[in-house]
Order: structure tokens, then sequence, then C-alpha cells
């Protein structure tokens, strides 16, 4: 059983990469995510994503020579694999050294994984939510005492494969192979033939794919970036879905008719806006109510009478995730609308 603080955990989401192209596009995306020079990892796959543990394998290896365990048979199982499932939420787990945080899906599914040698502050605490993207109503300040440490007999989840063994990640194949290749050409020269022109063949297509790899090694990352940043910009999307308030008043007061206008009075709450226009000229309630449904952020614009005609007060409903454009041509299009 491999330690918590030996590996790190990730899941990838795959779901628009082509299906014959997924084992290609995950191989890059360990690649460039793993520092390490000779990866091992578990691999389990969930539908469309693909949840895997990664290790240094040097390091794994140095330390199966020491407990002089056969490398070949020897199975590697990160420490998490062996703590029981859980069901959906946010739990903090101890581990053989230090404490894990972990969120679970409805599904049981492990989304996020994360490992401190002491339990976290509250502010550590908080972060590794927002990162493993849960939504605020969900969050907690409160960090949680660390379950028992109990580990059960076998892993809740087996390693698929993934062009290797599941044995032993990703360092097993080359040493199977060449044995294999040459019990099977000991047994019968005729197919050993046959196995040396096979082995040329794959070189030569691994040489081809080691070149697309590092083709596509940037547009991977780039992609892993894009990915990660729209998560991001979601969750805060979804702390507050209407516009910031700043932008939102420097465009009406942008748009206000050069005559002397301005705001008097600004109110905004829970999506509704209220304001008070001034004016040393009158006001036409029918030119404000065009000039702010051209702006595509607003509904619901009404117009309130009041006592003074060099003044008008106007309510109205802020459109969610609506795009601030700073452009003159929104007095424009009132008024030719008007004019019409």
């Amino acid at each position: 059983m491999l330690s918590r603080p030996l590996y790190r955990f990730a899941r990838f989401e795959l779901q628009t990469v082509p299906k014959p192209q997924r084992i290609q596009a995950l191989e890059l995306q360990i690649r460039q995510w793993t520092p390490f020079a000779k990866t091992g990892w578990y691999l389990l796959w969930e539908q469309d994503d693909a949840l895997v543990w990664a290790w240094d394998a040097d390091r794994v290896d140095a330390a199966i020579a020491d407990g002089k365990l056969k490398r070949n048979s020897a199975t590697v199982v990160p420490e998490t694999l062996l703590h029981p499932g859980r069901e959906q939420g946010i739990c903090l787990v101890a581990c053989m050294e230090g404490v894990e945080g972990q969120v679970w899906s409805e599904q049981r599914s492990l989304i996020s994984s994360r490992w401190w040698p002491g339990p976290p502050d509250a502010g550590e605490w908080l972060n590794f939510q927002r990162d493993a993207g849960t939504l605020p109503e969900h969050q907690s300040n409160v960090v949680p005492g660390p379950r028992p440490l109990r580990w059960e007999e076998k892993p809740w989840a087996r390693s698929s494969t993934l062009g290797r063994s599941a044995m032993y990640g990703a360092g097993l194949e080359a040493r199977v192979l060449p044995a294999l290749g040459l019990c099977l050409f000991a047994a019968s020269m005729w197919y050993g033939a046959h196995l040396v022109k096979l082995q040329s063949a794959i070189g030569d297509q691994g040489s081809e794919l080691e070149t697309l790899n590092r083709q596509a090694g940037p547009i991977v990352e780039a992609r892993g970036q894009a990915l990660e940043a729209l998560s991001r910009i979601k969750a805060l999307q979804a702390t507050d879905p209407y516009p910031d308030q700043l932008s939102l008043l420097a465009m009406v007061a942008e748009s206000l008719p050069k005559d002397g206008a301005y705001l008097r009075e600004w109110e905004f709450l829970n999506g509704k806006l209220k304001l008070l226009l001034a004016s040393p000229n009158k006001l036409v309630s029918s030119d404000a109510i065009k000039l702010f449904q051209s702006f595509g952020v607003f509904k619901n614009v009404q117009a309130s009478p009041t006592s003074d005609q060099a003044t008008l007060a106007l309510s109205m409903d802020v459109l969610p995730q609506a795009e601030i454009k700073f452009v003159g041509a929104n007095v424009d299009s009132a008024k030719k609308e008007s004019a019409r």
C-alpha cells in the first residue's frame, strides 16, 4: 500500500474527446500533469471520466527492491483506494500520515482529493471546497474532525488498463514484453521471426506516436487550462449572476443625454434596479424607457410619475449574465427608434 504523501490524484474529463482518441489524450495529460521521470499509476474509468492516482515509479521500484519483493508480482495500491467509499458529501479522513480531504458525488464517485500533513485551517478547507467546484451553499467554513483510520481488505475499485498492465502502473510492460518475446522465440523460431517483425512495426508506430504527442502537447495543455478557468468562472458566476454594479452604473451614466442629465438615486437589490433621473430640461418617460431597453441588459422597464417634470423615476429587472457594452451606439439606436 502506498501512503498518501507518495502519490497524487486527479480526475480527467474526456467527454469532449472522441472515443478513439481518448487513450492518447489521457496519456498526454498524465505526462504533463506528473513531474516524475517515470510514472506509475492506478486508473479507474467512470463513463467519460478517468480517475488517476500517480506516483514516482523509480522511488517505488527502489522501495520494492529494498523490501526484497518481486517487482513483477508486486501490486501497488494507493491508500485512498483502501479507505471505505463514501456517500455524497465532503469529509476529512485520517491517513497513515496526515489527513486527506475528499469530495464525493451522489453516485459514490470521488470528485476531488487533497492531502495535508495535519488538520487544515478554515481557509485551506474552504479553498479545497472551491477548487473542487462545490457550490457556495454546500461549502462550510468549519473543518470537520477526521474520520478514524480504517482500511478495507480490498480496494474499492480495480485498476483498468491503458495499453499497460494494471498490476504495476506504467513500468511493467517494458519488463514483461521482452521476457515474453524471448520465451516465445525459444519455443518457436517461426513465431519468433514474426514477433521481431511485429516489434519493429510497433517501434515505428511508437516513434510516430511520440512525434504526434509532442505536437499535440501544447494544445492539450491549453485546453486543460481553459477548462480549469471555465470551471472557476462558472463557480464565481454562480455566486452572483448579475453584472457588477460599477460597470452597470458606468454604462447608464455614459448613455444619458448630454444636456446635463444625471443620476440622482440608484438602488439595486436581488436583480431589481430603481433609479431617479434628473435634468435641467423636461424628461420624456417614453424616451427613457426606449433608451434603457436598448441596452440589452434590462427588461420590464417602467416609469413612475413624479411631481417634478425634470425628474423621472424608473424601475426595471436586470438580466442575469448580461453583457455590458460601453458604446455610443445604444444612444444612437434609441434616438432613431424615438424618431420613428
